[in-house]
Order: structure tokens, then C-alpha cells, then sequence
């Protein structure tokens, strides 16, 4: 997923869900690696982790790009889906940072049965 940003015209539907679309992914896959921590599958919470991080580097990358682009002059319009896209986006990051304690937790917890 790699958006090239040279006007307000390369800001599509496509590239917009793309951003969504990464962040739900990642917010899915943190959300799986917790529950196969509980289970004591801590290969797979690695496994779910990683693919968060990579969905997670990814949309980061095209947010990047689209703050490039708007170089903080106001060229990208605010709208209500791109405060979803960063509502979602940031949910995402902190889901990920909370998760990474559960699991220690988990693990910390298992060790002591």
C-alpha cells in the first residue's frame, strides 16, 4: 500500500479506505494476539503482534505522506472521515501498546502455575 500524494485529486475514496482499512486490521490482529495470550498461545500472540506491526507501519507511512502533502497549510481538507481514519489510526497504536502488557501479564501469570 503505497499512495503517491501530488494534489487534492490523489486524495481518493481508494486511498482514504486503504488507511481504514490497515488500521482495523491491525486493531483486529492486536485484538487476537490478546486472546491467544489468555489461552497461553504466546507464539501466536507474537505472530498476531507482528502482523499488527506491520499494518500499523504501513498506514503510518501514508499518513506520513499525507501530512507531507499538506506541508500544515491547510491543503488537505478536514473531514469527518479522515478524523474517523485518525480516530481509528490511534486507536489502533494504543490498542497495540496496552496489549503488549496484557500479554506480559498473561505470561507473568503462567509462569507462576
Amino acid at each position: 500500500m503505497t499512495f503517491s500524494i501530488n494534489s487534492q485529486n490523489d486524495i481518493t475514496e481508494e486511498f482514504l479506505m486503504s488507511l481504514l482499512c490497515s488500521a482495523g486490521e491491525a486493531r483486529s490482529s492486536v485484538m487476537a494476539a490478546m486472546a491467544s495470550a489468555q489461552k497461553g498461545d504466546f507464539e501466536q500472540a507474537s505472530l498476531f503482534i507482528d502482523t499488527a506491526d506491520k499494518a500499523l507501519t504501513e498506514v503510518h507511512k501514508t499518513q506520513t505522506t499525507l501530512i507531507g502533502y499538506d506541508e500544515g497549510v491547510g491543503k488537505v481538507s478536514m473531514t469527518l472521515i479522515l478524523t474517523h481514519i485518525q480516530d481509528h489510526i490511534m486507536t489502533a497504536m494504543l490498542c497495540k501498546d496496552l496489549a503488549l502488557e496484557i500479554i506480559a501479564i498473561h505470561r507473568k501469570l503462567g509462569d507462576l502455575k
